[in-house]
């Protein structure tokens, strides 16, 4: 009987180490390196001719138009071309590679992690170059849906690595969840129902007293008396003047900036429906702006507006990779 029940454990043990093993084997993630490159970085594997004519233009039109909301013009991605007869391994562990090249039949395929992680490849393919451009024009935002996706959930895997633990109670108060990196601190946490916290941005392209900040409250629902985008504005220089003060508490506070008409779209958060809002804002009496990423989340169940946003200040440095974070950080919002 024991050796009977013996040779039943060791078959377990045998059958689970197999699994174990043709589960590694069938993706080899536990041998690929980290990828290499920053977030908004694309590779883009194309021959140089093709770089120079109709496809390469296509391209660039596709990712030259600028960001909303940031106060000076910058773009969706950084961009590094490589001809084919270059893609070797140093650069095939690349966080973010398009390839763009002409082929027997028509491609737009995604694949993830396949050299390095974490990793995204998109490939468009076409049989001339008409059809390649064609394509480009058709699918490429969607192309840019996929590699911006991708660099979110990125940032947000490493933020619930290194989560915020100290208690919000504002949140609490709130009913909300949100995964935020532990080099925020705490700048105001009313006992009612207003968070303010802020990240000093440090090294890179950073000097100086830059911020990322983040602030969270709830307003009453939007009405249809006036366009959503104004009441908007109103909630945010309310909350800006009562809680967001500049040197001179007494003078100085944080409004919208009126020179440029903030950009709205509707979007879903935690499967509600929300308006993302992009802009600038600027402190009334003073010289200090920077942009703005608001989401108001429509909280049917208690009929009123959540609202969560994000503000950069970063004076003289491009600021598409700080608003970036904060959007990685506002979309985890869960209202309880």
């Amino acid at each position: 009987m024991k050796r009977i029940l013996a040779f039943l454990i060791l078959m377990v043990v045998v059958v689970s180490c197999g699994k174990t093993k043709e589960s590694k084997k069938e993706n080899n993630d536990y041998l690929k390196p980290e990828s290499t490159g920053r977030i908004n970085h694309v590779i883009v594997v194309v021959s140089p001719d093709h770089w120079k004519g109709k496809i390469g233009q296509a391209f660039k039109e596709l990712l030259e138009q600028p960001i909303p909301g940031l106060p000076q013009p910058e773009y969706l991605f950084n961009v590094s071309t490589i001809p084919p007869t270059a893609f070797t391994k140093m650069f095939q562990n690349s966080r973010n590679l398009l390839v763009l090249q002409l082929a027997d039949r028509e491609v737009f395929k995604t694949t993830k992690n396949k050299y390095a992680l974490p990793q995204t490849i998109v490939e468009l393919k076409a049989k001339t170059e008409a059809e390649l451009v064609e394509l480009i024009k058709t699918r490429g935002p969607e192309m840019i849906g996929v590699f911006r996706n991708e660099d979110l959930a990125s940032i947000q895997k490493e933020n619930r690595q290194n989560k915020l633990v100290t208690k919000i109670t504002a949140l609490s108060n709130l009913g909300v969840q949100m995964q935020i990196p532990n080099k925020y601190r705490v700048v105001m946490d009313t006992l009612g129902s207003f968070m303010w916290l802020r990240s000093h941005i440090a090294g890179g392209i950073a000097v100086g007293d830059q911020t990322n900040n983040l602030i969270a409250y709830k307003v009453p629902m939007f009405t249809s008396e006036e366009p959503i985008l104004n009441q908007i504005i109103k909630n945010r220089d309310r909350i800006g003047k009562a809680f967001i003060r500049g040197n001179n508490e007494d003078t100085m506070y944080m409004i919208t900036e009126a020179a440029r008409t903030p950009v709205m779209k509707e979007v879903t958060i935690d499967g509600k429906k929300a308006y993302e809002t992009r802009g600038t804002w600027e402190v009334f009496g003073a010289y200090n702006a920077g942009p703005f990423l608001n989401y108001s989340i429509i909280d049917e169940k208690d009929n009123s507006v959540l609202v969560v946003e994000g503000f950069n200040y970063a004076p003289s440095v491009n600021k598409r990779d700080f608003v970036f974070e904060l959007e990685a950080i506002l979309k985890t919002t869960k209202i309880k």
